[in-house]
């Protein structure tokens, strides 16, 4: 994990007023709880607080794909248990940092079809816009940490370099719902997570088979790696969820 300490560090200069930094990460397939992988300063002891079940940036995070801003933790009404005389009681070691803390970021990565990774900054000023930009521009570069670190599985790194080629993909199939949907992206990626879930499809083989569907010839697709190859149930999913969201709207 020393590398993915060193790119926290390197988020760290770049934030001089963060006080904690997290990489949690949460992998359905095997039925694991999410679970911090690397922190800095407070990171660890408020993440882990709020995965204990009084709710945070973080858990919202996992559960919704989306990034989660705060630009002040200990007075916003979405997490009412997560407050400073909670942290207080959890880790009383802290309490001059607890006092200190005030914005919080956290951004959900695609990890696979099942599993998450979410970066975590909490700051002593107000979180922002920037904020957020900041830590997606960091996500690919935990990626490619997560890569280095499971260099010991051959199983593992396949699995990771299929989930890093798809990336194309899911962002081009993201890109054609906006258009159709006229959403932002975050909408257009609950709309394709929620589709692979209800149609029991791997959202990778689903992002390809969309884009196959609309442009009626094979996606492009990286030359190193297995090719991405929906079946299919798969492909029948994709012109389902396609002609859904092609209807008119019902008139008033």
């Amino acid at each position: 994990m020393a590398l993915l300490h060193r790119i926290l560090e390197r988020i760290q200069s770049d934030h001089l007023d963060a006080v904690g930094l997290t990489v949690t990460v949460h992998d359905k397939r095997h039925d694991e709880a999410p679970s911090v992988l690397a922190a800095i300063g407070v990171g660890a002891e408020i993440v882990e607080a709020q995965l204990a079940g009084i709710g945070g940036p973080v858990p919202d995070a996992i559960a919704y794909q989306v990034p989660v801003l705060s630009p002040d933790l200990w007075t916003d009404d979405r997490w009412p248990q997560l407050t400073l005389a909670s942290m207080n009681d959890r880790a009383p070691q802290h309490e001059s940092t607890w006092e200190q803390v005030h914005g919080v970021a956290a951004v959900p990565g695609v990890w696979a079809d099942d599993a998450t990774v979410v970066i975590c900054c909490t700051l002593s000023q107000p979180a922002g816009a920037a904020t957020v930009a900041s830590l997606i521009n960091y996500e690919q570069l935990i990626s490619a940490a997560l890569i280095t670190t499971a260099a010991e599985n051959a199983s593992a790194i396949a699995d990771i370099i299929t989930v890093l080629q798809s990336r194309g993909a899911i962002e081009q199939a993201k890109g054609a719902l906006m258009g159709l949907v006229r959403c932002d992206a975050d909408h257009a990626w609950r709309i394709l997570r929620r589709a692979s879930q209800e149609f029991n499809v791997k959202l990778r083989e689903l992002a390809v088979a969309l884009l196959e569907h609309i442009s009626g010839a094979p996606a492009e697709q990286p030359d190193t790696g297995t090719p991405i190859t929906p079946d299919e149930r798969t492909q029948q999913a994709a012109r389902l969820m396609w002609a859904a969201l092609s209807e008119p709207p019902l008139p008033q």
